[in-house]
């Protein structure tokens, strides 16, 4: 016969084993309520970066920024080459510079060089800093809202894209020297050689370009898109109708998308 001791270790026993249960069941009946605007990525300051937020339109800051599409443009003073092939670009004194670079390959690394080919700006510089306006994965876009230039950097395009809003007469600069400058007889294509043999072709609406001096060519007031490819040292007249061809369609974004275990699409 079990003794009173006995039952009342077998009735303890029983509480402390049955209760968490008890409460387990009615934790679990209870669902958690789900914040209105769903979840918010809590802010946390870095001692070692800057903050890049000076660099990004207002409305961009209310989600997370990207870390390492186009981090040059973004840190310290923003005017880093940043690579988006088959350019470098570089933005620096209200201007973007695009460098078709060099390439110097060792055991230990790949470095390429960066040369100021051309330079785009307003002639009248307000040395302002470039704002990211828009970004996706494949691109980005850079505004100097008191110069009316917005630039589309787009992954993988072989032209540079630059937007001008209102009338503004534009500096294209290099830092080499312009050999030659050429155009077709409705000025809506140009042809700028410089003294390192490379050759770039320029796309636009009706534009006059003059040569002001061997680093410079400026443009009158002008409003419109206005694009730069570089033609490749292996250029063939194929390539550069190939070229021509695309010149007036430009993209200003572009998305990586996975459809499928394997497949990837690019949606622009």
């Amino acid at each position: 016969m079990a003794s009173p001791l006995t039952f009342f270790l077998i009735i303890s026993l029983s509480f402390f084993i049955t209760l968490p249960q008890t409460q387990a069941r009615v934790l679990l009946s209870q669902p958690q309520p789900t914040p209105a605007t769903g979840f918010i990525f809590p802010k946390a300051e870095s001692t070692v970066l800057p903050d890049p937020s000076p660099f990004f339109a207002p409305n961009l800051l209310q989600t997370p920024l990207p870390t390492n599409s186009f981090q040059n443009f973004v840190l310290n003073n923003g005017d880093q080459p940043e690579y988006f092939h088959p350019y470098h670009f570089r933005s620096s004194n209200s201007s973007l510079s695009l460098s078709y670079p060099s390439r110097l390959a060792t055991p230990s690394f790949i470095s390429q060089n960066f040369t100021a080919q051309l330079s785009i700006s307003a002639t009248q510089n307000n040395h302002e800093c470039h704002v990211v306006s828009s970004f996706s994965d494949l691109s980005v876009t850079l505004d100097f809202p008191s110069s009316n230039l917005t630039f589309f950097l787009v992954k993988g395009s072989p032209y540079l894209t630059c937007n001008v809003s209102n009338p503004t007469a534009l500096s294209i600069s290099t830092d080499l020297s312009v050999t030659s400058l050429s155009s077709n007889a409705e000025r809506t294509k140009f042809r700028l050689n410089l003294d390192n043999s490379q050759i770039f072709l320029v796309y636009s609406s009706p534009i006059g370009l003059t040569i002001s001096d061997p680093s410079l060519i400026t443009s009158d007031a002008f409003t419109g898109a206005i694009r730069v490819a570089m033609l490749p040292p292996s250029g063939s007249q194929d390539l550069e109708a190939i070229l021509d061809q695309f010149s007036s369609s430009y993209p200003i974004s572009g998305e990586a998308v996975l459809t499928g275990p394997t497949t990837l699409s690019i949606d622009g």
